[in-house]
């Protein structure tokens, strides 16, 4: 049967396996975390007064993460349709990086640093480059200029780069070196083999899911493994349903306030908003990752959620 580009698959039509309810938080076939230090911020410019006395005074400080330390998540995902030669291809991922108030040029270098240091194949950045003004590109950009990998760096716009201004946040980025997919797609050529990364501008602040995936893989071959970069985790269905392999996603920031987490289950307030909160999850034949990124919105603090640099192998 001769090869089929992806945008005449229609959804509902085609043959679909029983779908799968995706699990909160599996653990995938092999994960580990290393704690990393990046440098201490300055507390009391980024708190408010009273914020900073009752932290300095409570209980909860320790699992407070204001400025010190960020993870490295290392997990192993495997991709049903990987040929044998992008087996070992190595992914490093950050996502909602913030750039504004709360994140400065030098408070981005220590992960920039890090990235380099794990030398990935490839860069995923799925959205929120910056809080929500154009001036906070300039220090986002200078940043990523510090970073680069063999087959390029990749990201998508997310809603805050929306608010600011998502044509030209994502210029500065292209002109940064990023190559920005705005429902559009890549083809990799590693090692002889392909791999297809596709791009949806931030869904919602645009346009509905269906025309900017449609749009996105236009021309696209279905035989090509794929990976889709997504900023909001919600449309596993929708990508599930269009037969993406691996969804990467942010927005949800891990929850950034996390209560507990009980059972692989993850307790915020955030879970109001999404099912999908952080790690991996499958739906069908699809899986998404939910990184918890590294910046923050509303105050600099996160709850039992630090920061996250992850390097994803495919197997």
């Amino acid at each position: 049967m001769a090869d089929m580009p992806f945008f005449c698959m229609q959804k509902g039509i085609r043959m679909r396996e029983p779908i799968v309810e995706p699990v909160k938080n599996p653990e995938p076939e092999s994960s580990t975390t290393t704690v990393e230090n990046k440098g201490r911020r300055d507390f009391l410019r980024h708190s408010a007064a009273g914020v900073s006395i009752f932290v300095a005074s409570s209980p909860l400080a320790r699992a407070m993460s204001f400025d010190d330390e960020f993870e490295v998540e290392h997990k192993t995902v495997r991709l049903r349709r990987l040929p044998e030669k992008l087996k070992g291809t190595k992914i490093a991922m950050i996502s909602d990086i913030h750039s504004g108030p709360y994140m400065s040029h030098q408070e981005m270098l220590p992960f920039m640093k890090r990235i380099r240091e794990l030398k990935p194949d490839v860069v995923l950045i799925p959205g929120d480059f910056v809080d929500r003004d154009i001036a906070q590109a300039d220090p986002v950009c200078e940043a990523l200029r510090t970073i680069e990998a063999p087959y390029g760096v990749y990201g998508c716009t997310g809603n805050h780069d929306y608010y600011a201004d998502a044509d030209y946040v994502s210029n500065e980025l292209q002109n940064a070196g990023v190559r920005m997919l705005r429902n559009e797609h890549a083809v990799l050529d590693i090692k002889g083999e392909q791999l297809a990364l596709i791009g949806v501008d931030d869904i919602g602040s645009e346009q509905p899911f269906d025309p900017a995936f449609r749009q996105a893989v236009q021309g696209l071959k279905r035989s090509i493994p794929n990976i889709l970069l997504c900023h909001k985790p919600y449309y596993l269905d929708d990508a599930s349903e269009w037969g993406v392999d691996f969804m990467v996603s942010g927005h949800t920031h891990g929850g950034q306030f996390v209560l507990a987490r009980v059972l692989g289950t993850v307790i915020t307030p955030a879970a109001l908003f999404s099912g999908y909160i952080e790690g991996l999850y499958r739906r069908d034949r699809s899986q998404l990752y939910v990184t918890r990124g590294i910046g923050t919105v509303g105050i600099p603090v996160r709850l039992n959620c630090p920061p996250e640099i992850t390097l994803i192998t495919l197997v």
